[in-house]
């Protein structure tokens, strides 16, 4: 009994770990949809930004006030692609 709640407690915590999006990631999500967009596009957004930037230099670039004209552009190239999907 004791193993079978050790591993469904086990189970749970990993699953609630890696469901959850990064404070980054939510933080950017709620950004894009306050700005319009639905939930779909704006995370597809960011996953294609991280594909780019990878996770540490995509955080750092959104919370950076002067972001480069190469993040602007490729903000733009991302959500042309994510809605045309």
């Amino acid at each position: 009994m004791k193993t079978s709640l050790s591993i469904a407690f086990i189970t749970l915590t990993v699953l609630l770990l890696t469901g959850c999006a990064g404070k980054s990631e939510r933080q950017f999500i709620s950004g894009c949809k306050a700005g319009g967009g639905d939930t779909a596009a704006c995370k597809c957004i960011y996953s294609k930004l991280e594909k780019k930037f990878g996770a540490d230099a995509l955080e750092h670039s959104l919370h950076t006030i002067q972001q480069t004209e190469e993040f602007h552009r490729e903000i733009i190239s991302s959500t042309y692609q994510c809605l045309k999907e």
